[in-house]
């Protein structure tokens, strides 16, 4: 029998139609348990779908529970359990029935669907297609011009933070960057006039805390994980490329 992918996932998008946040040495969420319930159900509906991964970044506190994306359609259902998860392919995927009592929703955030931030220092993408360094840019970014120019650390400190990650971005990051990252954000939230600038460095914070690795391999190998800096080759290009030159 062949399998069918239900209307509700694209099947020409490169977008994955549903993942799951993965665990970490932190995490008290019962995240592989869901996965596994999700895979088994959408097996044994015959959907052919695969089940993805987010980029999660997390102290512990597991503010959403288990978190279920949707790529394509750019909404996050939270507190997912495995007798839920039952439903979400039975009722989401199966028939395109949006289970609201799940639906993540925010009205006091106008951060883009498809990103989680919280500030006990909690960050989620809703796949692992997105890049860290793009991801801080895009918060602070979020924020410009918003500053009310009071205080060094914010009016100084937020503009060398988006020039450090656009330096970065396109592939012009030196060692000592990193360093700054470090020492601004710092300086941003302990030294500010108010909380703004607390708030403004917040996300970059958390996103330096969890994803360094992928700043390191921006400035020292010159290379964006996921492919989406277009001043750098993505990892698995320039591996290929490498081998490609020993042959």
């Amino acid at each position: 029998m062949e399998s069918q992918v239900p209307n509700f996932c694209q099947a020409n998008e490169q977008r994955t139609c549903i993942t799951v946040c993965a665990p970490s040495d932190r995490c008290k969420c019962d995240c592989e348990e869901v996965r596994r319930v999700l895979e088994k159900e959408i097996a044994a509906s015959d959907l052919g779908v695969t089940v993805g991964a987010m980029k999660v970044g997390c102290n512990g506190e597991c503010p959403y529970g288990v978190l279920v994306g949707f790529p394509q359609r750019g909404f996050f259902y939270e507190q997912v359990d495995r007798e839920r998860a039952k439903e979400v392919v039975k009722g989401t995927l199966a028939h395109g029935h949006i289970l609201y009592d799940l639906l993540h929703v925010d009205p006091l955030k106008s951060t883009s669907g498809k990103i989680l931030y919280d500030r006990s220092g909690f960050i989620a993408t809703i796949d692992d297609s997105f890049c860290m360094v793009k991801v801080a840019q895009y918060f602070l970014q979020f924020e410009e011009g918003v500053s009310c120019g009071k205080c060094v650390p914010c009016r100084v400190g937020s503009v060398e933070l988006r020039e450090i990650l656009e330096r970065i971005i396109e592939g012009g990051g030196e060692p000592e960057d990193l360093q700054r990252l470090d020492l601004v954000c710092k300086a941003m939230q302990d030294a500010p006039y108010c909380d703004f600038a607390r708030t403004t460095s917040g996300p970059v914070v958390a996103i330096l805390k969890h994803f360094y690795s992928e700043f390191e391999k921006h400035v020292d190998q010159k290379v964006c994980p996921a492919g989406a800096c277009a001043g750098l080759p993505k990892e698995v290009e320039q591996e290929k490329e490498e081998r490609e030159g020993e042959e």
